[in-house]
């Protein structure tokens, strides 16, 4: 049998890396196509098409160095994939014009935002106050509350008695289609004041006080326009941890929050400049 000719053999091109190096090329074209090199830094050859030592170092990194050969591998099997596709006329079809579309829209907009918004920061002072902010609101325990809410009281009646026949928390959520579903750790002072109940109305955190683990309200609580459900998984006696421990996930919270307000009124002022109908349609989308 005549051996295969070394510059068309591809060992074993259904590993997993290399098939992984494949899909991360491909989603690495659509996303941000590399910037090719002079031919003195070409890297392989498909039928003619250059590969580049730029495109080879993009589908590295995160990898070590010993996979480098099947990163490769992986890149002209991409490559024979795409030209086959083009043989087989997919070029122009529907699906990859819409990627083209897409690719385009996206960088455009990554492009735009980098140029005219700026990451906003957070000061270690600002870290400080709201550390002392939060530290000044709790209470001497924390509370594990789940809670639902619903539009009417009846869907709202209906998940109580699911949970009381042991249902679980999220199952009865997902049921009664719940109009939003939390549950976390919250610790706020008693008596219970407005304003000071990390978000709880102030009817349910009252409740919530006089509740044992693993209790339910007895009936909906309205608040607002809406009928509240909540179960106490658990309470323990408040930590209050150091600041040192908590300033850096504090900071990187901090400035997340702050860059989507930042992002927000961003394209709040590109929306006024516009005209968009239905007008309410964005205006319901920022509530």
């Amino acid at each position: 049998m005549p051996s295969v000719p070394t510059s068309r053999r591809i060992s074993n091109p259904c590993t997993p890396l290399v098939l992984g190096c494949m899909i991360v090329a491909m989603v690495a074209t659509l996303r941000a196509p590399a910037v090719l090199a002079a031919s003195g830094d070409v890297v392989a050859t498909v039928n003619g098409i250059e590969l580049h030592r730029e495109e080879l170092a993009e589908a590295m990194i995160g990898r070590p160095e010993s996979a480098r050969g099947e990163v490769l591998q992986g890149l002209i099997a991409r490559e024979l994939l795409r030209q086959a596709a083009e043989r087989d006329g997919l070029g122009n079809s529907q699906p990859v014009r819409a990627a083209i579309k897409k690719a385009k829209v996206d960088a455009e907009n990554r492009l735009y935002v980098a140029k005219h918004l700026s990451m906003q920061s957070v000061t270690d002072a600002e870290v400080r106050q709201r550390y002392d902010e939060i530290v000044k609101e709790l209470g001497p325990y924390q509370y594990h509350v789940s809670h639902m809410s619903f539009a009417d009281e009846p869907t709202a009646r209906f998940a109580l008695a699911l949970l009381g026949n042991g249902e679980s928390f999220a199952n009865v959520a997902a049921r009664t289609q719940a109009l939003d579903a939390q549950t976390d750790w919250i610790s706020f002072k008693t008596p219970v004041t407005e304003g000071q109940t990390q978000g709880l109305p102030v009817p349910l955190a009252q409740a919530v006080t006089m509740m044992k683990p693993g209790q339910v309200t007895d009936v909906p609580m309205r608040a607002g326009d809406r009928f509240i459900v909540a179960r106490l998984d658990d309470r323990r006696d408040t930590v209050i941890p150091s600041f040192a421990d908590t300033q850096g996930s504090m900071r990187k919270a901090m400035e997340s929050k702050k860059n989507a307000d930042a992002f927000a009124a961003f394209v709040d002022q590109l929306a006024r400049k516009a005209v968009i109908r239905p007008e309410q349609i964005l205006r319901s989308a920022s509530q």
